[in-house]
């Protein structure tokens, strides 16, 4: 028993003292559409591709995100955020290939 709590004490402190990566930095892609080009753009190739998407507006922008749509379990969340003469775009937890992004790729 004794030899039991040594390893896991042995694991614990190991798994502790692992460094951490630091997160990958990606530079944000940016258009010269409006925001409402781009929005629209966006939303047609969803649809095309019959994938779950929700916009919010604001102001120069808004977030399309899937969240809460039946059998998502990891959803994108899609940000446009206007920089003056373009808009930047920055797509998260969307892997290369998925819809979102290849929908963010066509209308770029």
């Amino acid at each position: 028993m004794r030899d039991i709590g040594i390893v896991t004490l042995l694991s614990v402190a190991a798994t502790a003292a692992a460094p951490v990566l630091p997160a990958a930095v990606h530079a944000p892609l940016v258009t010269a559409k409006s925001a409402e080009e781009f929005a629209g753009c966006f939303a047609l190739t969803q649809d095309a591709r019959s994938a779950a998407w929700a916009f919010v507006p604001k102001r120069g922008g808004g977030t399309f995100s899937n969240l809460g749509a039946a059998g998502v379990k990891s959803p994108y969340f899609l940000i446009i955020s206007d920089r003056g003469e373009q808009r930047e775009l920055g797509l998260e937890n969307a892997a290369a290939g998925t819809t979102a992004a290849k929908g963010v790729s066509q209308c770029i």
